[in-house]
């Protein structure tokens, strides 16, 4: 077979490529639903899509932008991730939800393929198709008879628009260093989300386990994010450095402590020991780290002894 591929040409290995995909995605949708062979579907689903991805965009060595085989290639990129979308929705929210954020790539590619736009030009569109849909999923959460599909689409679509946040702001707004300051603003409206829904007056269909998850995800993910911010984008010393990530440390903790939120409780606490042990090895090399530790395994001892003596707060409805 080996010697056989070079044979095909461009257009042949574009198209085997793409019938392989094609394949895969058939045959993840065969078995999907079949409680057995459920994860075999989702690997099948999740590799399908990316190498029809692959050879949509490996043709343009065959068939360049705006010729003919270029704007048929570039409806296929169009039309494909509808296809897979209206394939999944019913079946399974969940994987639903990933083929509508990895759809944003099909967009692309379907701009450039068949447009001919630019990467600034495809990149307004795609934020702007990223609002709209951010936009209208929210209005759709309002209902409470809607699918359940709904939710898990508007935080895939939201989680997506990180990758955005950045290349606006590198590429659209050439902010350099600055470029973390989009990604802020996303991270913190992930995490006000997560603190909204968390709240006993949500209503219901909109409840899930997993927003303590996600908040805890967002912590984890604010430490970096506040290093970069304070030392690159700010050019703040390691004493403003130190003391953002540690409050975002005591933010969790104040927010967890009450409501027993053991994920957001355990990455608060590894936010303070991140910041202690930065800013004890920033003053005064290992030994600082060593007593800017200890004090904190004092502080974090205290926050056990005011977690175990409360109970956990009631479950919320999973999904």
């Amino acid at each position: 077979m080996a010697w056989a591929w070079p044979e095909l040409g461009y257009a042949g290995q574009s198209v085997a490529l793409g019938v392989i995909g094609a394949v895969v995605v058939a045959l993840g949708l065969r078995l999907l639903g079949k409680l057995n062979l459920n994860p075999v579907a989702y690997l099948l689903l999740l590799s399908g899509p990316p190498l029809i991805l692959m050879a949509l965009a490996y043709s343009e060595n065959a068939w360049p932008d705006r010729t003919p085989g270029g704007i048929v290639v570039g409806i296929l990129s169009l039309v494909l991730p509808i296809g897979f979308l209206v394939a999944t929705l019913r079946k399974d929210p969940v994987l639903a939800a990933l083929q509508a954020a990895f759809s944003f790539l099909f967009l692309f590619l379907f701009l450039d393929r068949a447009l001919g736009l630019g990467l600034e030009s495809s990149l307004w569109v795609l934020d702007g198709v990223g609002l709209a849909g951010l936009a209208w999923l929210g209005f759709r959460l309002r209902d409470p008879a809607g699918p359940p599909w709904v939710l898990n689409t508007f935080l895939a679509v939201l989680y997506a628009s990180l990758l955005l946040a950045f290349l606006t702001g590198d590429i659209l707004w050439n902010l350099e260093e600055f470029t973390i300051i989009p990604a802020d603003v996303w991270l913190l409206t992930v995490a006000g989300i997560s603190v909204w829904a968390m709240q006993e007056n949500v209503p219901v269909h909109l409840q899930r386990d997993w927003f303590e998850r996600q908040l805890a995800y967002c912590i984890v993910l604010a430490i970096p994010f506040a290093f970069i911010t304070t030392l690159e984008a700010m050019k703040a010393g390691p004493n403003t450095a130190a003391l953002t990530v540690a409050s975002i440390g005591v933010l969790g903790l104040w927010y967890g402590i009450p409501r027993a939120v053991r994920s957001v409780l355990i990455v608060s606490c590894l936010a303070l020991l991140v910041a202690a042990w930065y800013y004890g090895a920033e003053k005064a090399g290992a030994l600082g780290a060593v007593l800017a530790l200890t004090a904190m395994a004092v502080i974090l001892f205290w926050a056990s002894t005011r977690l175990g003596s409360r109970q956990p707060p009631g479950g919320r409805a999973a999904g």
